[in-house]
């Protein structure tokens, strides 16, 4: 078949195809024995998990937030959960800025960034790069999900371990976010995700306040070991400031793109802020 006998749709739906298949390359940092290995984990586990993927879908569609903590593997879930401690103890960065995008909004918290999980990361590079983890996310998000667009925003993670660490009010350049969460205070002492769904991201104005007030402020608390994953280019989202001496929050994002983030021309203000020294 000749180019001028490939219809534009067809043009299309192949150049698609191609953005998909490209985003499960891993690169030359991650181990692909890894990847297989979670594949099968997922794959497995993926076969009890009905009920449970209709019950995150149903509220990814109401609430562009879905709990996925029972989507993975309790064996995984520990390893990951080991992994992220090592780093966040070996590695942590403190910064304590505001970001002008995002309304001079604080970020004081320490600050893991994508070059770090390159560097050390087995399995979190695994589990971004894993096609049964990418199908399982694309079936509670109603659409494919695909590699962030900008390498340096693809996994981050943030360690709060102080009285009024936060991550505070800002959305997302991509419109996906899977964050686990390795450890999290108990819900007295702060941490939670406060999030405003069906809001506008206007960069020059951005209008945090104005956006609080007219919208509804959702609360999640989680414990260590959970996950979930949101809609952050349309969500403002915070983290409740730590509350209390000697409690600490660690997290890993995994950021992942829509087609449409691919489209569009961006910047990244916040992540080269928070995560680029």
């Amino acid at each position: 078949m000749t180019i001028e006998a490939v219809s534009p749709a067809m043009t299309m739906r192949d150049a698609a195809a191609a953005l998909l298949a490209h985003g499960n390359v891993p690169g030359p940092h991650v181990d692909t024995d890894e990847v297989a290995r979670i594949d099968r984990m997922i794959a497995r586990h993926r076969l009890t998990l009905d009920e449970k993927l209709t019950a995150a879908k149903r509220q990814y569609s109401a609430e562009h937030y879905a709990r996925t903590t029972a989507l993975l593997p309790a064996e995984l879930i520990s390893e990951l959960r080991a992994e992220a401690r090592r780093l966040a103890d070996l590695n942590t960065r403190r910064i304590d800025i505001t970001v002008p995008v995002t309304g001079d909004t604080p970020r004081r918290l320490g600050s893991l960034p994508n070059s770090l999980f390159q560097e050390q990361s087995k399995l979190f590079t695994a589990l971004y790069n894993s096609v049964e983890f990418r199908s399982v996310l694309s079936t509670v998000v109603g659409t494919p999900v695909l590699d962030a667009s900008f390498e340096d925003e693809k996994i981050t993670g943030t360690h709060q371990s102080r009285v009024g660490d936060t991550h505070g009010w800002h959305w997302g350049d991509h419109e996906f976010a899977f964050i686990f969460i390795a450890e999290a205070p108990s819900i007295e002492h702060g941490g939670m995700l406060q999030a405003v769904p069906h809001t506008v991201w206007d960069k020059k104005n951005p209008a945090v306040h104005e956006n609080l007030a007219g919208g509804t402020i959702r609360t999640y608390h989680h414990e260590a070991g959970e996950s979930y994953v949101f809609k952050t280019d349309t969500t403002l989202h915070r983290t409740v400031p730590i509350q209390t001496e000697g409690v600490e929050r660690i997290i890993v994002n995994l950021t992942l793109a829509s087609l449409k983030d691919w489209l569009e021309e961006k910047s990244y203000e916040t992540t080269n802020a928070v995560y680029t020294d």
